[in-house]
């Protein structure tokens, strides 16, 4: 299985040595993240997306639901990766995927190439669509607001069908600001303010204070550091005070 990671767009407006260190450091996060899942896996950065390859098939859905919750990532293509050699080629890969799917709706074909090509990125739309429209009677061409997108990308010899996106948090990857310390007052406040810190790339720790009484405010308390639990960041530390 692949998946191609795009990055999140105020990293992509970054000079070209703080891009390149955002890239290295949010290359890093997913393979620690990733590493429990899949050790086979590899993760492999480029300049405008970075690429996930695992084996385990078994893993594909925890894969995919912990890509979301990493910092710094846009949104997430699943893909299936197969060569091609002409432009029919490519419709005849296409059309059984996307078969089923396409029965009574609306579509277009949206292609993105990187590359050297005989052929450019419209002609390649025109002519999946066109043999997606002419195989499959009950779909329709609609090329402003569709009921579904036929997503393509070519890369040199390679086509990578675009099985399903899923869309990521956003915000820079943990690691490129500094590190931060949140106060665990009970409120949900403290959870949101974490969150959104984590989201702009700092590492957050947590100070808990022990309330005078027992009770339902410690409880939020714990509750509140638990609600960002879901979201990934490196490891970080606790403080309890009297």
């Amino acid at each position: 299985m692949k998946f191609i990671i795009k990055l999140f767009p105020e990293i992509t407006i970054k000079s070209q040595s703080v891009r390149l260190r955002f890239i290295k450091i949010l290359t890093g996060n997913i393979r620690n993240v990733l590493k429990n899942y899949d050790e086979t896996l590899a993760v492999v950065r480029h300049w405008d997306h970075i690429e996930v390859r695992a084996k385990d098939e078994n893993q594909r859905p925890a894969i995919r639901d912990a890509l979301t919750r990493i910092p710094g990532i846009h949104h997430i293509l699943e893909v299936e990766d197969v060569p091609f050699t002409s432009l029919h080629d490519i419709f005849e890969k296409t059309l059984p995927l996307w078969r089923e799917t396409l029965e009574g709706k609306t579509f277009c074909v949206r292609v993105k190439r990187r590359g050297q090509h005989e052929f450019t990125s419209i002609e390649v739309e025109r002519y999946v669509g066109g043999g997606l429209n002419q195989h499959i009677e009950t779909a329709r061409v609609k090329l402003t607001n569709p009921d579904i997108t036929v997503n393509l990308e070519i890369e040199n010899d390679r086509l990578l069908l675009v099985k399903g996106r899923y869309e990521g948090i956003g915000g820079f990857p943990i690691g490129t600001q500094e590190d931060v310390l949140s106060l665990i007052s009970g409120g949900f406040d403290s959870g949101v303010s974490s969150y959104m810190l984590m989201r702009r790339g700092c590492r957050v720790h947590y100070c808990f204070f022990k309330p005078r009484r027992r009770g339902a405010r410690n409880r939020r308390s714990s509750g509140c550091a638990l609600s960002v639990e879901p979201l990934w960041q490196l490891p970080s530390r606790a403080f309890c005070g009297d």
